[in-house]
């Protein structure tokens, strides 16, 4: 597990370097039945994870919260994004941020049923853990959506339909996503 209290002051601390994925979670800011499902079962999930993934709830409070929904490509919280980190990255394979990209979802059905919001993050978890991280960020870039997808479905060995029920929104961070399904 990571904080209850993430800010933009955690995020430049360089976090990323201690996590292969990331997730935070940015609540409503208004205390709502779905922030309390997500961070129950953020938290189940975090208990059941390595260290190789960090689970974060970011601060509503924090005077950055809006750069950081923005950051990440999101309009509105409440948002769950699942996000690449730095661990294991080599240093001599090039500008990390060759490598960085999120799996987003904001969809208040999905955010407020624990089984929908379990399988979504583990198949964007499985993606994130497994797939090749430049592939993928080169892909959502050159918006190249079939192969993306094509990627994917061959990495994380997923499938793809079950995934793209979510509607996950693949970005770079600061950059432009593609939403899928």
């Amino acid at each position: 597990m990571g904080t209850e209290s993430f800010t933009w002051a955690d995020l430049m601390r360089a976090p990323l370097a201690a996590a292969q994925v990331h997730v935070l979670y940015f609540p409503s800011r208004f205390q709502l039945p779905v922030d309390a499902v997500v961070t129950e079962t953020l938290r189940i999930f975090g208990a059941n994870t390595s260290t190789r993934t960090s689970v974060d709830f970011w601060d509503p409070t924090d005077d950055s919260f809006g750069e950081a929904l923005a950051l990440f490509n999101l309009r509105h919280p409440p948002a769950l994004i699942l996000t690449t980190g730095l661990r294991n990255h080599d240093a001599s394979a090039g500008d990390p941020q060759d490598f960085l990209y999120c799996i987003g979802f904001s969809d208040k059905n999905l955010l407020g049923e624990p089984a929908s919001i379990a399988e979504a993050v583990n198949i964007a978890h499985e993606i994130l853990m497994r797939c090749d991280r430049k592939e993928i960020a080169g892909y959502i870039r050159g918006r190249r959506m079939s192969a993306l997808l094509r990627a994917i479905g061959r990495g994380a060995d997923v499938v793809l339909e079950e995934f793209l029920r979510f509607h996950p929104k693949l970005g770079l961070p600061g950059g432009f996503s593609l939403e899928l399904g």
